[in-house]
């Protein structure tokens, strides 16, 4: 073993030289005036010797001097008198040992670093930001409060963990009422319990979080059953008649969407990016709830896609039914483009309001060019059928003419929604598939672009 009192013996005549030369040096070149007032100079490394030098009033007690050195830390010091060449030692935490009691203007130390200080200012490290502790598998969510189904039934919702800090949220499709004729009839109109949104754990498409070709399998999701017959817009209480009798239909879809929106802001810090989708009445309720959740994180990028929602409707139905959704007072008006009579607006004229508003992020539509449900819910709003397809892609151009961060992918045939569907995986319309599509509109490649039928007619995937 080494003998610690010899290595010190040694040190100390050396030291003593080098003390009075910086301390003549420190004088000379500075002066106390320039030095910072009430503080060690040249503070010791950890573990390691330094000649130190206190810039302060004299007869500062020894104590208050070495603690300024507050990032590294002051273990042992020695100060020589010039007059008497005797030395006095300062040991932390041991003033029964400790003969150096005060420090002048000037007084120069041997101080030694505590061994346990870091040698420089150790940055704090980057919060990962927060994300909820989920169970395996979906867990459903009943929030009771204001939240309703069309007949007064309770509303759920359900969320699935991730691995990754990105965020799915889907709102489920489902039909839609407007009037006394089209909200007699649930189950060919709209869905009115949570249940006909049905387990998303029984789901396809972007669902099967088993498939290596879903983009999304690692992210977090939150899905939005509907049940108010008002494609996710409405907040109010509707009377109609139905069969000679007066029926009340809950049109709540914009109440039940914000509170999961309130859970939502509650258990993500910040995630990564955000996909915003839906099926159907669905898609309407993603177009409504993106610029909500892009309130919500404004740094995040957020991509939204409107799966068979291509928003093709009668003049009757938007003077005649519209308002009885109470929809008006939920549109998003800070944004310019929408400040403007609710009248006035289209879809297309809605998109391109999102996404030059919203222009880093990219905002898209799926449709079948001859999509059944759509067309049927356009017949109901007393238009012509026949119509609807050349009404949609006129739609879909006005967009694209005048959002480039909006692309659609028009397939062929008239199946309804797709990104609950096996044929997600399998949908191919020029040489592009559907899921390849969407994993460069959410990744960001350069590659995504408008994809458009040619034979728009003969559906190869049609059952």
């Amino acid at each position: 073993m080494r003998n610690p009192g010899r290595k010190l013996a040694l040190l100390l005549p050396a030291g003593m030289l080098a003390l009075g030369l910086l301390a003549l040096v420190w004088a000379m070149g500075i002066g106390s005036s320039e030095a910072d007032e009430g503080t060690m100079q040249n503070c010791p490394q950890a573990g390691k010797w330094a000649i130190s030098v206190w810039s302060g009033d004299d007869g500062t007690d020894v104590d208050d001097a070495l603690a300024t050195c507050n990032a590294s830390g002051v273990a042992v010091a020695y100060s020589i008198d010039a007059d008497t060449q005797q030395w006095s030692r300062w040991f932390a935490d041991r003033p029964e040992i400790s003969t150096l009691a005060t420090l002048d203007d000037m007084q120069g130390v041997l101080a030694l670093g505590s061994a346990g200080a870091p040698t420089s200012p150790t940055p704090s490290p980057t919060a990962t930001p927060a994300v909820p502790d989920l169970a395996a598998g979906w867990t459903k969510i009943e929030p009771g409060g204001d939240t309703t189904c069309s007949q007064g039934t309770p509303y759920h919702y359900w969320v699935h963990p991730g691995t990754v800090n990105r965020l799915v949220v889907y709102f489920s499709g489902g039909g839609a009422c407007w009037n006394d004729f089209t909200c007699s009839d649930p189950g060919s109109y709209y869905n009115d319990t949570a249940d006909d949104s049905g387990d998303p754990d029984e789901a396809a498409g972007i669902f099967d979080l088993d498939n290596p070709d879903n983009p999304f399998k690692d992210w977090f999701f939150v899905f939005i059953p509907y049940c108010t017959a008002d494609i996710h817009w409405g907040d109010n209480t509707q009377t109609y008649t139905i069969g000679g009798e007066e029926t009340t239909v809950y049109h709540k879809g914009f109440v039940n969407a914000s509170t999961v929106l309130d859970w939502i802001e509650t258990n993500f810090e910040e995630p990564e990016k955000i996909f915003v989708s839906g099926c159907s009445a669905g898609s309407y309720g993603s177009a409504m709830g993106a610029p909500y959740i892009h309130e919500l994180y404004p740094d995040v990028p957020l991509y939204q896609l409107g799966d068979a929602g291509a928003g093709v409707i009668t003049d009757d139905f938007f003077a005649s039914g519209f308002p009885n959704w109470g929809a008006v007072a939920n549109i998003p008006d800070w944004i310019p483009a929408l400040d403007i009579p609710w009248t006035e607006i289209t879809m297309a004229k809605w998109y391109i309001a999102l996404a030059n508003y919203y222009s880093e992020d990219r905002w898209s539509q799926y449709n079948t060019a001859y999509d059944v449900d759509q067309i049927f819910f356009y017949g109901a709003m007393g238009g012509t059928a026949a119509d609807w397809s050349d009404l949609m892609l006129a739609s879909i151009q006005e967009i694209q003419t005048s959002a480039s961060n909006f692309h659609a992918y028009i397939a062929p045939g008239e199946i309804h929604c797709i990104t609950g569907d096996d044929i997600f995986y399998t949908r191919e319309v020029e040489g592009v598939k559907l899921h390849d599509w969407v994993d460069d509109m959410v990744n960001d490649d350069e590659a995504w672009d408008e994809v458009m039928c040619t034979d728009c007619e003969t559906d190869p995937l049609a059952p």
